[in-house]
């Protein structure tokens, strides 16, 4: 029986949304196909390819919600930091699979880069400090999206009292984990700005 890769993509995500990366293996996924495991191994080499690929799937659709390069480089990369963010934690260890994803397969990812990398040049970073940075803002999305992932939903009593106060007034004040992130990317882009090259 022929694998067709993209629907053995999507069987692999439906998987991971019934019971988390730690129950999905390629074996898993060959008896849920009705193949066997060494057909499957044809197109996956490994775990980590498959969720190289399903990695590919998730990232995809945000190519299509990006900004056009002419919007200012700032709200380019505001913009698309909350849309890769809200694609990461819109499955269930969304943001863990794609954590270390080789770009060669992981195709949409390394191209949201790319055009990362591109609006950081044209916004006047020389292109080698263009790629450290655009590295540093996806890097920024996709580790904060685990800790979003992974955090409970209640604050936790911690014994740092100053911390434990600044969440609960955070939760006061109605602060939302989307809140969060934008607060934490700003500081991140606060940053980028603060180290791009002056004008000539």
């Amino acid at each position: 029986m022929p694998i067709d890769v993209p629907d053995a993509v999507r069987t692999a995500l439906g998987l991971l949304e019934e019971d988390g990366l730690d129950k999905l293996t390629v074996r898993r996924l060959a008896g849920e196909l009705g193949v066997k495991a060494p057909a499957l191994y044809w197109h996956f080499s490994s775990k980590r390819a498959l969720l190289d690929h399903m990695t590919d799937a998730i990232v995809e659709p945000v190519l299509d919600e990006l900004p056009e390069k002419t919007t200012p480089w700032l709200e380019w990369l505001e913009k698309a930091g909350n849309a890769l963010h809200t694609a990461l934690l819109g499955h269930r260890d969304g943001p863990s699979i794609a954590i270390g994803a080789d770009l060669s397969v992981a195709r949409s990812l390394g191209e949201f880069a790319e055009r990362a990398v591109e609006v950081l040049h044209r916004a006047g970073f020389a292109l080698a400090d263009a790629t450290r940075a655009a590295g540093v803002f996806v890097h920024f999305v996709l580790g904060r999206a685990v800790e979003d992932q992974t955090r409970p939903d209640e604050i936790v009593e911690i014994p740092f009292p100053l911390m434990a106060q600044g969440l609960r007034d955070r939760q006061a004040a109605g602060a939302t984990p989307a809140d969060d992130f934008r607060y934490a990317l700003g500081v991140v882009l606060a940053g980028l700005n603060a180290t791009r090259p002056a004008a000539p």
